[in-house]
């Protein structure tokens, strides 16, 4: 299929790269603690880049026969104005990392997931719903300036959602290899925050500033909205709060680093090299608080002075894996220390009010709970927390030693997170 692309754009273009993927996958959907649907796919995703002078144009496509997709994307060219971000593609140095489970491949190839249900004891739970996925990619990058590299790698990752009364709790997971202790675990979790939060009494709460704990799964989804604000994308186009800000500014508390770890391949978006074929780094974004890093591909750092992180991102920088690192506390400690206070176990539709501040709103979903002297008293109805990012990486004290691996709709890149304490955050009602 590379060869039949190239000859589409030989001689007509200065510059492309090309990705294609066979993506092979299996996801089942859980209801009342069975699977409700089990379906396939056998997709080839191919993503093209072309450049003809400054002008410029990615363009992807699901398909098997992509060359006259490619045909039309070919013929958008001429009619474009020259890019401000264009830069001559880079001389790659990427290198090549693996990461197949045979088990997993085998199911996915075969369709073959019978086991799978039966294995994690979901029939146990007759109240569960949910989504697991099973998955197997084999893709090639590869163009003009000499990147020719072949990555292949198996997924394993779901979330649980448990209903007890109308009480409900919900926990994910997510890895490369088929860890069937990972997805228990979260099947687990997700059953005991129901069943603790039917036992107890629903309250309201009045608007204010809390004391929070933020569960992995909260976390996550807030954290990684303050490391994508370190993509230099989001500062160009003013959608970053770190605009302001230079890097080694004292941002938040000494309690929280925030890292980049592509190169990590127990987590799914692991690689060895970026949609340029420049060779990815681990690497801190936030250290002890500390604005170490703006995430470049080779078009944002020459237009900002600096140099390719190996985060490309064909036009704009993209992350891989994200993780924060632990702090001091354990799991059975936490509520204690948090005194009084609220424990957010959920969330979704998180929205900026404000890009360049900050300022964000996000709803409260599944159990929540208000605590009192270390101890859950009640169960309030959903929540909107309503704050800034820069208050909550400096309002964090402390984090619990035991992390986990995130990744569901709210999470889309995998994040390695533990639970995260807040001194002060906002809360409103819904």
């Amino acid at each position: 299929m590379y060869d039949e692309l190239v000859s589409v754009v030989r001689n007509r273009v200065d510059e492309y790269l090309f990705q294609v993927s066979r993506v092979r996958e299996v996801m089942i959907k859980l209801a009342n603690g069975e699977a409700s649907t089990t379906q396939s796919w056998d997709d080839y995703a191919v993503s093209v880049y072309l450049a003809k002078g400054k002008r410029i144009v990615e363009s992807s496509y699901t398909t098997r026969s992509p060359v006259e997709a490619l045909r039309k994307t070919l013929e958008l060219l001429d009619r474009l104005e020259e890019s401000p971000l264009y830069a001559e593609l880079p001389e790659p140095n990427g290198d090549e990392i693996d990461m197949v489970d045979r088990r997993i491949k085998d199911a996915v190839v075969t369709g073959d997931t019978a086991w799978l249900i039966e294995e994690l004891e979901l029939d146990s739970i007759p109240t569960a719903a949910g989504m697991i996925r099973l998955q197997y990619v084999d893709r090639i990058l590869a163009g003009s300036n000499g990147a020719e590299y072949r990555q292949e790698y198996t997924l394993f990752n779901g979330y649980i959602r448990v209903f007890k009364g109308d009480a409900s709790g919900q926990w994910s997971w997510t890895s490369t290899v088929y860890d069937r202790r990972k997805a228990v675990e979260a099947i687990g979790i997700a059953k005991s925050l129901a069943e603790e939060c039917e036992k107890l009494p629903r309250a309201d709460l009045e608007p204010g500033k809390y004391r929070v704990l933020l569960s992995p799964m909260t976390a996550a989804n807030l954290l990684t909205h303050a490391a994508m604000a370190a993509s230099a994308g989001a500062i160009i186009l003013g959608f970053s709060f770190l605009q302001n800000w230079g890097l080694g500014a004292k941002i938040g508390s000494d309690h929280i680093t925030i890292r980049e770890i592509p190169r990590d391949s127990t987590l799914p978006n692991f690689s060895g090299f970026d949609d340029e074929g420049v060779a990815t780094r681990d690497k801190e974004i936030f250290e002890k608080g500390v604005f170490k890093t703006v995430l470049h591909n080779t078009k944002t750092a020459k237009m900002m002075g600096d140099v390719t992180t190996g985060n490309a991102g064909w036009i704009l920088p993209r992350l891989f894996n994200i993780e924060v690192l632990p702090g001091s506390l354990s799991e059975d400690e936490m509520l204690e220390v948090l005194g009084d206070g609220v424990y957010v176990t959920n969330n979704w539709y998180t929205r900026f009010q404000n890009y360049l501040e900050g300022s964000f709103s996000t709803v409260t979903r599944d159990a929540t709970f208000i605590i009192k002297s270390g101890r859950p008293v009640a169960c309030a109805d959903r929540l909107r927390i309503a704050d800034t990012l820069p208050n909550l990486l400096k309002s964090i004290v402390d984090l619990t030693k035991t992390r986990y691996d995130i990744q569901w709709w709210e999470v889309e890149d995998p994040v390695r997170i533990p639970y995260v304490l807040v001194d002060r955050l906002g809360i409103v009602k819904r």
